[in-house]
């Protein structure tokens, strides 16, 4: 016999006796009666028909107990239960007594070939990387809240950019200068059509070098200085000048468009997508750009926003240091002179006249001794150092004499696996501004 050949109320009736044999207790009409909210008459009824069927042992007044076949179809009728439960509950985020009440429905309609489905969409969803728990519990946050963009950044990042496994490839190779396939052609042109039509209502329309420099921005998903945006707008169109760059990205911002970033003196232009909010780490040395997300740093700032009784808007973080190509090459050894306020750097050597190697050592300034930049232009280019608990101010030649080699001091910020799983980025190579 198979459960296809019982009605949906008899397998209910099975379904029940199975349960409470589980729990190792007696099953009597009573019982049954009282687990499916049934009159005792439905009950007696509904056991004589499943007692003639072969499925359970039955007698007026005595305990009920399972057949062995009865025992094989009350455990497929259970286990088609709970299957449908589960998926209700970790996917559709259904509350437990409501997910309890639509799979003992859904249990008499649906397909094998269906439930099966479903059970393999639930296995997809825990063992897969790029879903897991957090992702059910944020679909759960979804229905209770709605989407905001301050909750589900992560989501708007993989959904508007091309993600993948690029944090080793850009972090190893800075050089590339390829930018990230666009979020949507369409929706740019959309979006550039839509800002002339309001300009023109407005009576700004406009103007054919303006739209040259637009098209050089919208058609390249990197950050952009002027410099940059400038020389590329005079490629399409010799004509322009430094004031319509200028005026033309002012317009762009203003709109939402694009958006301007300041990293120490240096300014760059970015797409500006509301919907995709990402971080950015910053190579004080070469300019490298690279763009990063990790919801550990989104849910601390929402912690303690909310912890302060604010109420966030907007937010933006710029971590600088210093990118693996350059790190490659203070590897090789460099002179005091060339290191960067901040930096934890190990004397290698120091190729002076013995007196001043004497003097240096008596500073502590010593092969091998741990030293941290305070200041790498402190007084006219004099170089300013902790060396243990004493500050040391050190002439330019001074500094050039001392070789050193950095010394890493500081944990990693992202592990590598939250860099495969969340990440977005661009490492450009800037180059210095020209004063035109």
């Amino acid at each position: 016999m198979t459960n296809k050949e019982l009605s949906s109320s008899l397998e209910d009736y099975l379904e029940a006796i199975y349960r409470i044999s589980e729990k190792k207790l007696v099953a009597h009409a009573n019982q049954i009666a009282k687990t499916l909210n049934v009159a005792k008459s439905s009950v007696s009824w509904a056991l004589k028909q499943l007692s003639d069927k072969g499925l359970i042992n039955y007698s007026p007044y005595e305990a009920i107990s399972l057949t062995d076949e009865g025992k094989t179809v009350a455990r497929k009728i259970a286990g088609h239960h709970d299957e449908i439960k589960n998926f209700l509950c970790k996917v559709l985020a259904v509350e437990p007594s409501l997910a309890e009440e639509n799979a003992c429905r859904l249990e008499h309609v649906l397909d094998k070939d269906v439930l099966d489905r479903m059970r393999q969409f639930v296995d997809f969803l825990e063992k897969c990387p790029r879903t897991g728990k957090q992702w059910v519990r944020d679909f759960s946050q979804f229905c209770q809240k709605g989407w905001n963009l301050e909750n589900f950044p992560e989501c708007s990042s993989e959904c508007s950019g091309q993600l993948g496994d690029l944090a080793g490839q850009v972090c190893g190779n800075s050089q590339q200068d390829e930018g990230l396939p666009k979020t949507s052609k369409p929706r740019d042109q959309y979006i550039q059509e839509h800002l002339k039509d309001v300009l023109a209502e407005s009576d700004r329309a406009l103007t054919e070098v303006q739209e040259s420099v637009i098209d050089v921005f919208m058609n390249c998903e990197k950050h952009l200085s002027m410099e940059m945006i400038l020389q590329q707008s005079r490629q399409k169109n010799p004509s322009v000048r430094r004031e319509d760059v200028e005026q033309t990205m002012r317009i762009l911002c203003e709109h939402k468009i694009a958006r301007s970033l300041r990293f120490e003196d240096r300014i760059v232009y970015e797409h500006y997508h509301p919907e995709s909010h990402h971080d950015h780490l910053y190579c004080v040395k070469c300019g490298a750009i690279v763009e990063f997300f990790d919801p550990r740093i989104e849910s601390l700032q929402q912690e303690n926003a909310q912890g302060a009784d604010f109420r966030l808007l907007m937010h933006n973080l710029n971590l600088y240091g210093v990118c693996q190509d350059c790190i490659k090459a203070e590897s090789r050894g460099r002179s005091l002179d060339q290191c960067l306020t901040g930096e934890s750097v190990r004397i290698a050597s120091v190729t002076a006249d013995d007196q001043t190697t004497r003097r240096l050592s008596n500073m502590g300034l010593s092969p091998g001794r741990l030293i941290r930049v305070l200041n790498d232009s402190c007084a006219g280019g004099h170089v300013l150092v902790m060396v243990g608990e004493s500050r040391l101010m050190l002439d330019p030649q001074t500094a050039r004499n001392v070789r050193v080699r950095h010394e890493s001091t500081e944990p990693a910020l992202f592990s590598p696996r939250g860099r495969r799983r969340r990440h977005r980025h661009i490492a450009d190579r800037m180059p210095q501004a020209n004063n035109e």
